[in-house]
Parts: C-alpha cells; sequence; structure tokens
C-alpha cells in the first residue's frame, strides 16, 4: 500500500458546511473560574507535514509500526513537526522517545497533543461489571508479515455495528459512574495530564475491512469527559456523539475537525461564550502515544 492509496492522507475534495456555534452563553464564565484562558487552535495539518511524520517513524530503529498504524499515529498529531522531531534518530544515537516501564519490557511513547476527535475508548475495567451487551474485547499482541512484535494490538469484532456498541456502552457507563465525570474541570481548565494511547487492528469477522485505531487505555474518564465538555450533551448523547466519529470514515472524520478549528477560531475572535469555551478546552488533549515496545514486551491486555 503506497502513501497515496490510505484515505488518511487524502486531502478533502468537498468540504463540508461549517458547524455552528451557538452565540448565547448558558454558563456565567465569570463564575466558572476558567484558570486556563482558551487559545486559537492550530489549523489541521497537511498531508505533507502528516507524512513526514509516518517517514520518520519507519525510519527509527526503536520504533516498530507497521504501516497502517504509522500513518494512524501521524493523522492524529495537531503539532505534526514536533512529532517528526520527537521521532527523528538522532546521529548521536540519543533517543528523544520516552520510556516506560511495564512488566517483562519497555514502551517507547512519543508526548504530543492529538485531536480529541480522533481518540476512543475501547474497554474500561473498572466498569467492567456494567458491561451488560457486548463481550469485553481482547487485545492481543500484534505481528508483521515475518512475525516479529509490533507496539501495537489487536482485536476482533463480529462487526462495526458490536465495535460501536461497545464503545458507546463504555463512554456512558465511564459518565455515569461516580467520581468520573471530570467535564466541570475541563471546562475551566482543558486537560493536563496525558492519556496512553495505543494502536489497535480492529478485525471484524462478518467481512468488513480492518482499520487501525488510536485507542486511550490509561484515561478513558478524561477522555469521555472531555466528548462531554465539548459537545455539551447528555452522558447518553455525549456516547452518541464519539461514535458517529467512531464510524465516519478517516476524511470525513479529518473534515469535521477541520470545520469545527474553523468555526471555533472565528467564533473566538468574537469574545468567549460557553461553546466556544467547551471546544477550545477539549478540541485537543495531551496523549502519550506508543511507538515501540521492546524486551519481550506485550500489549496484552488479561481480561
Amino acid at each position: 500500500m503506497t502513501e497515496h492509496d490510505n484515505p488518511l492522507f487524502d486531502e478533502p475534495q468537498h468540504p463540508q458546511p461549517r458547524i455552528e456555534l451557538p452565540a448565547q452563553s448558558e454558563h456565567d464564565l465569570e463564575a466558572l473560574s476558567i484558570t486556563r484562558r482558551p487559545q486559537p487552535l492550530p489549523e489541521v495539518p497537511a498531508t505533507a507535514a502528516l507524512r513526514k511524520v509516518a517517514t520518520r517513524l519507519e525510519k527509527n530503529s526503536r520504533t516498530n509500526l507497521d504501516e497502517d498504524a504509522r500513518k494512524a499515529a501521524a493523522a492524529l498529531q495537531v503539532e505534526p513537526e514536533r512529532a517528526a522531531l520527537l521521532v527523528t534518530a538522532q546521529p548521536n544515537g540519543v533517543s528523544l522517545l520516552s520510556e516506560v516501564a511495564v512488566p517483562g519490557g519497555t514502551l517507547d511513547v512519543i508526548e504530543c497533543r492529538a485531536w480529541a476527535r480522533m481518540l476512543f475508548p475501547l474497554y474500561q475495567p473498572r466498569i467492567a461489571a456494567m458491561s451488560l451487551s457486548v463481550p469485553a474485547p481482547r487485545l492481543l499482541d500484534d505481528q508483521d508479515e515475518h512475525g516479529h512484535p509490533l507496539a501495537q494490538a489487536r482485536c476482533e469484532f463480529s462487526s462495526p455495528k458490536e465495535l460501536a456498541e461497545l464503545v458507546r456502552e463504555t463512554v456512558r457507563s465511564t459518565l455515569n459512574t461516580p467520581k468520573s465525570d471530570y467535564s466541570d474541570s475541563i471546562m475551566q481548565r482543558g486537560v493536563s495530564e496525558p492519556l496512553l494511547v495505543i494502536l489497535v487492528r480492529v478485525t471484524f469477522t462478518d467481512g468488513s475491512p480492518s482499520r487501525v485505531l488510536p485507542i486511550v487505555v490509561d484515561g478513558i474518564s478524561r477522555l469521555s469527559s472531555v466528548a462531554k465538555t465539548r459537545t455539551n450533551r447528555t452522558n447518553e448523547g455525549t456516547a452518541d456523539a464519539v461514535v458517529e466519529d467512531l464510524l465516519r470514515d478517516p476524511n470525513s472524520l479529518r473534515r469535521a475537525v477541520r470545520d469545527e478549528v474553523i468555526t471555533y477560531n472565528a467564533a473566538h475572535q468574537r469574545g468567549l461564550t460557553d461553546q466556544v469555551v467547551r471546544v477550545g478546552q477539549a478540541a485537543t488533549v495531551p496523549v502519550r502515544l506508543v511507538v515501540g515496545a521492546h524486551n519481550g514486551n506485550t500489549l496484552e491486555v488479561a481480561q
């Protein structure tokens, strides 16, 4: 597969209508005590910048993602030039990747900012007992065509509908769990603690095309709360919004994020409203993205 075959790197051809932000404020913004004022958002990066990240990931000997995962890792970057620098192999042998010790080995991660709508939860062990309709997935190690381990995982569902139902249930149940809804805090100051993200290849037994998704494995409560902050919906409505983005094709999701950014920046120039603050605090999040795994490390999640 070439770079141009992957829809993650296709330039949008048919822009969608811009999203309208309501002008009225539903909260007293002064009483809200915002401790981090929302700033203008950067534009959604051009595909050339994303390709640079994917290429640098391929050339770094400490990273081991397959081609689709490298492109998925690049696509979610808010600051691709910074990400490309972090994953560039240095001539003196010094690595700019951060290391995370895990049982059996070490994970190499890049600390970066990601578009929140391009991240998804899959399974929340803390609320597993609440899972009533969809069996929990089993995240397993993935390998390349030569049998070498990759710094990504894989899991299987019967259909995209089953995947969507699990994601919907995870978001809804997380937000319904006491002390797991951080939307008020995020409204005040955004997200400061990075989310841990791995790339997961999802396959379907019904023959639907496989997908590589950026999955949050630590920080699901923060991710769900970010979605609630941005959308200003009920817990049920927030879960529906996350699933709507999950089921979009990559080009459609990229257009939706781009249009939201354009509309937000225009509204931000006119002043803060409730919805401007919501989007500004929740459009991007800090992440620790796993790009390498070594020394016998396994990404399998025990169930």
